[in-house]
């Protein structure tokens, strides 16, 4: 039954119901969220998630259609399992992993007018093009604060434009006979490349401009610990997590860890996605590059 799903969504040129009421509601609760990660200090009311993640299911039932409903769901519960994984070792917030998961729900595929051969979920290029403005955002502010103090590149990593530099020769003179030439594909490939090795390179150097040291009675749930500023042993001796849930920073009180370094300063990611969906709307088809 799930590969039939499958295969009728994905080619079998389905059309979302509703499409233009499910892009509205996207489009104003990201707006919204975007709204709090930017001038609410990345604090988004639990409240709201909940409210908007609830919408997007009740929208998705509105508009029922078996097979897409089935996938919607499925896409959704699978995705948001892997971002759990990442949330819980503080690669992702809690309210960026229910907001996608609240838009796989609203926009399970792209809507019609995008141009898309299949039922890809619209979620894809919305996260690639929110990745590559987030990649260029870091790439450049991050460059410019580094530029005012000293440094301590590990340039060995250079050595990671060679893979680079040889899937661009068989691309573009040896696959491009066979397949469509994407220039937007080979500039989010990249920006995203480029991004890559300067955070390698600058690593040390980036992890303390976005971390500061304080103790543990100001640490707030859903901080990220830096624990690779931490000394070592402290962080195996009372097995610190990355993510301080509620209970972890309990914990740590109970047991006197004094001064932790914390993530303070790190970018919000949703006003990338609200750009990226935006982007998707128009540039999607640009990323399929099979002829």
């Amino acid at each position: 039954m799930i590969d039939g799903v499958i295969e009728s969504v994905v080619f079998g040129n389905l059309q979302m119901p509703g499409e233009l009421v499910r892009l509205v509601i996207a489009f104003a609760g990201v707006s919204i969220a975007a709204y709090y990660d930017v001038f609410n200090r990345k604090n988004i009311p639990d409240a709201f998630l909940y409210a908007f993640l609830a919408l997007s299911f009740l929208v998705n039932l509105f508009f029922y259609q078996e097979q897409l409903f089935i996938f919607s769901i499925g896409v959704a519960a699978f995705f948001s399992a892997i971002g759990y994984v990442f949330y819980r070792v503080g690669q992702i917030g809690g309210a960026d992993l229910i907001l996608i998961a609240s838009l796989m729900l609203l926009l399970p595929i792209s809507p019609s007018f995008v141009g898309m051969i299949f039922g890809m979920p619209f979620i894809f290029p919305i996260m690639i093009f929110a990745g590559v403005l987030f990649s260029l955002y870091v790439l450049i502010s991050f460059a410019v604060k580094l530029m005012k103090q000293e440094t301590h590149p590990q340039y060995l990593y250079l050595l990671m434009a060679i893979p680079y530099l040889l899937f661009m020769y068989v691309y573009i003179f040896i696959l491009s006979a066979e397949v469509a030439f994407s220039p937007v594909f080979i500039l989010i490939f990249t920006i995203l490349f480029i991004s890559l090795i300067f955070f390698m390179i600058y690593r040390n150097d980036i992890t303390m401009l976005l971390a500061e040291k304080m103790d543990v009675s100001q640490v707030e749930p859903e901080d990220v610990l830096a624990l690779e500023l931490m000394d070592s042993e402290t962080v195996k001796k009372y097995e610190l997590k990355r993510l301080a849930s509620g209970k972890e920073i309990d914990r740590m009180k109970e047991l006197g860890v004094g001064e932790v370094w914390v993530y303070t300063k790190l970018p919000p990611f949703i006003p990338f996605i609200l750009a990226g969906m935006f982007l998707a709307l128009f540039f999607s088809e640009s990323l399929i590059f099979i002829g």
